[in-house]
């Protein structure tokens, strides 16, 4: 192996377990988004993060954003009681599911 690789190789073993923590995390807390809606709604969340206190939902359709929207307050005591902590704001956003058009 050539010393000029060195550095790069030992640093990717502790990088990719950083991002495989967080992307354990995004799943996680995504799970419980949807464990903690009560409608059809559920099938359409992406992905949740926190961003600060913000909870930021990723959505595939524009029109599922109200309902999320409307059970904030549910899904905010289902999350708590889960052991997450509390949002001070939602944030619902469109993205896409990844399907091949």
């Amino acid at each position: 192996m050539s010393s000029s690789l060195k550095p790069f190789l030992s640093d990717l073993g502790g990088t990719l377990a950083k991002l495989e923590r967080r992307a354990n995390e995004v799943l996680s807390l995504t799970n419980k988004v949807r464990q903690a809606l009560n409608g059809p709604e559920r099938e359409h969340v992406l992905a949740a993060v926190y961003h600060e206190d913000m909870l930021v939902i990723t959505v595939d359709s524009a029109a599922w954003s109200a309902q999320i929207r409307f059970a904030q307050d549910e899904l905010r005591k289902h999350l708590v009681a889960s052991g997450e902590k509390i949002f001070v704001s939602l944030r619902v956003r469109v993205g896409h599911g990844g399907e091949a058009s």
